[in-house]
């Protein structure tokens, strides 16, 4: 018999995912038998598989120790490699929060996410690389969980981004941004004077073979989904014509504060897939700026009694120089 005291950091899954990281070869077929027969059990009471587990609860396998093993051997080992090379490429982060189970980094433009092609610097293999570096993880543990970015932003556009460190601070990141408790605001530079603020409405729809959106003011057809924005206009350069604009996002769709704008002819400075060319050739030549002012520069997570850490906090980041700069 094999018995597992679940920690913090493991807190949120279900049963069923547990059971999964730890016995790698066995199918759903095998858990389920194990589980009606109770040679799996949790708190020595039958089980489901669909149980959220919570730290201090006990699972129990009846299995013998050869049976184990067979189920717990990994058909190859999970190479660190890559990880650390990337950890390697990008050793000086500025890393807003931290703590045992989320971490929060200011990602710099030109960094992916998650990569895109093997070479790619990637802000996930980044931090599963720093974890391993400063040993707070190892090889055998990525086997059972793999920490990972939460949220996403565009290679091209900066700020912060969220990580689950483990099971439990993935599990409480992922349902506030399901749920949407957590605010996230964006700083960008837009054409145009914006006068007022306002929550802003419209549908959009991906093409994922071209990586482009579209926004309508009505639903076209099942492919659009529902956005919302808000906006307040911070500064406006008049002598540029553009105004700063502190954005709340509220749906998170892919594009969208960039497409959305760009809908109501206020397009993102620098934004060479939906802004004016025009505009953005001159402020090319003119600030050398090459890539969309957009930053995701503040968060406001809710109040929580799970986490009491981060719970009603509100974190941000400094504004970026390319704002500065524009004011001249």
């Amino acid at each position: 018999m094999k018995s597992f005291e679940i920690r913090k950091e493991d807190e949120g899954q279900t049963l069923l995912k547990y059971i999964k990281r730890i016995l790698l070869s066995a199918n759903d077929s095998f858990i389920f038998k194990m589980l009606r027969k109770k040679n799996f059990v949790l708190n020595d009471k039958k089980a489901t598989g669909s149980e959220k587990l919570i730290e201090g609860d006990v699972v129990k396998l009846y299995l013998s120790d050869d049976t184990f093993n067979n189920f717990a051997k990994r058909d190859k080992k999970i190479k660190t490699d890559e990880y650390m090379e990337s950890y390697a490429r990008f050793k000086e982060p500025d890393i807003v929060y931290e703590d045992k189970h989320i971490l929060i980094l200011n990602k710099p433009i030109d960094m992916l996410s998650q990569k895109a092609k093997k070479d790619d610097l990637s802000a996930n293999e980044w931090m599963i690389g720093y974890l391993l570096y400063k040993k707070e993880i190892t090889a055998e543990d990525l086997g059972i969980f793999m920490p990972s970015v939460c949220n996403r932003l565009d290679r091209n556009t900066g700020g912060m981004l969220l990580f689950g460190k483990s099971a439990f601070g993935s599990n409480i990141l992922n349902e506030m941004l399901r749920e949407r408790t957590l605010d996230k605001y964006y700083l960008t530079a837009v054409k145009g004077e914006v006068k007022e603020k306002a929550h802003v409405k419209a549908f959009l729809s991906k093409n994922e073979a071209k990586n482009t959106v579209t926004v309508l003011m009505e639903k076209k057809d099942e492919n659009f989904d529902l956005i919302e924005t808000e906006y307040i206009p911070v500064e406006y350069i008049k002598s540029l014509n553009i105004t700063f604009l502190k954005v709340k996002l509220i749906t998170g769709k892919s594009h969208q504060i960039r497409a959305h704008l760009a809908y109501l002819d206020h397009p993102v400075i620098g934004d060479f897939k939906y802004g004016d060319r025009a505009v953005n050739d001159r402020f090319k030549k003119e600030y050398r700026i090459t890539n969309q002012i957009l930053f995701c520069t503040e968060m406001t997570f809710p109040d929580t009694e799970n986490y009491p850490e981060i719970s009603g906090k509100t974190f941000m980041i400094k504004e970026p120089l390319v704002f500065k700069r524009l004011r001249g």
